[in-house]
């Protein structure tokens, strides 16, 4: 029984969240207005747990560029150790700011409510989670573009 409709497949990528790999992500995308799609969580228990939690999100976002065409990209996110999903009425999916990255006690840290950080960039792992309604901290990562969603 299938319940949902399956995720695109790979237009482009994987591509590491690295350094250079979040800069193109960056470049290529507008996030403004963008819309969370899908989160997809994955874990497994028993002999195989050993691999960790992994997070799959996918986002319609707009191509740089090309203003008037959507794209959907996902985040493949690995050994997810922490991560904070808050469905409250004031979280809508929708991301006014690019997601931002940033690296505490050797994670990746990826906030998609960055928004509500004008100033400076957070200081510690607990004040990217402080506040955000969709965080996650994991080992590492990579990044796709999607083929266009099925009709």
């Amino acid at each position: 029984m299938e319940l949902t409709t399956p995720v695109p497949e790979r237009k482009l990528g994987p591509y590491p969240l690295n350094e250079d790999g979040i800069a193109s992500l960056l470049s290529r995308y507008a996030f403004g207005d963008s819309c969370l799609r899908r989160v997809i969580l994955d874990q497994e228990y028993g002999a195989r747990a050993a691999r960790g939690r992994l997070v799959r999100l996918v986002i319609d976002a707009r191509v740089v560029g090309d203003e008037q065409r959507w794209e959907p990209v996902c985040l493949d996110l690995v050994d997810v150790r922490r991560f904070r999903i808050d469905e409250s009425i004031g979280f809508s999916w929708v991301l006014y700011d690019p997601p931002q990255f940033t690296h505490f006690n050797g994670l990746l840290q990826v906030d998609l409510c960055a928004e509500r950080f004008d100033g400076p960039p957070p200081a510690s792992s607990e004040e990217v989670f402080d506040g955000s309604e969709l965080v996650f901290a994991a080992a590492g990562g990579t990044w796709s573009a999607l083929q266009p969603w099925g009709q």
